[in-house]
C-alpha cells in the first residue's frame, strides 16, 4: 500500500474539521447568546419556539456532516496505521503520529522528538522520507 504525504494532510484536515464542526454543534445549543439566531432583519423571532426548533435542525444537519466525516476519517486512519506498521524508521513513525494524527504543529513535533522547537527538523525528515527533498 502506497502512502503519500497528502493522504496523511487529509487525514489531519479531517480531524481538523470535525473539531471545527463539534465546536459549531456545542455553540448551537446555546440558544440564548448565540448569533445565529437572527432573522434576516437583524431581531430576533417573535414565535417562541422558533429558536430552539432552529438550532435543533442546525444541529441535526450539523452531527450528520459530523458523522460522514468521521466515517471517512476512520477509514483513513486505519489505512495510516496500516502504513505505520510497516514503516521501519521509528522516527518516521513518531513524528507521523504526532504532526498528522495528533495534529501537532512542526514546531511542537519537533520539541517532542528532538527537545526544542523547530518547523524544519521534523517537516524535512517526512520530506526527505517521501522524496520531496534532498
Amino acid at each position: 500500500m502506497e502512502m503519500t504525504i497528502e493522504k496523511l494532510e487529509r487525514y489531519k484536515g479531517l480531524t481538523s474539521e470535525m473539531k471545527a464542526l463539534r465546536d459549531q454543534i456545542d455553540s448551537l445549543y446555546d440558544t440564548y447568546r448565540s448569533p445565529q439566531f437572527m432573522s434576516d432583519g437583524g431581531s430576533h423571532s417573535m414565535s417562541a419556539g422558533s429558536p430552539t426548533e432552529s438550532a435543533v435542525e442546525k444541529i441535526l444537519n450539523l452531527k450528520e456532516i459530523y458523522s460522514k466525516k468521521y466515517e471517512e476519517a476512520l477509514d483513513l486512519l486505519a489505512e495510516v496505521e496500516s502504513w505505520l506498521s510497516t514503516v521501519d524508521d521509528v522516527e518516521i513513525r513518531s513524528i507521523c503520529r504526532h504532526h498528522y494524527i495528533l495534529n501537532k504543529s512542526w514546531s511542537q513535533t519537533s520539541a517532542i522528538l528532538y527537545g526544542y522547537p523547530s518547523y524544519y527538523n521534523s517537516r524535512k525528515r517526512v520530506m526527505r522520507y517521501f522524496g520531496r527533498e534532498k
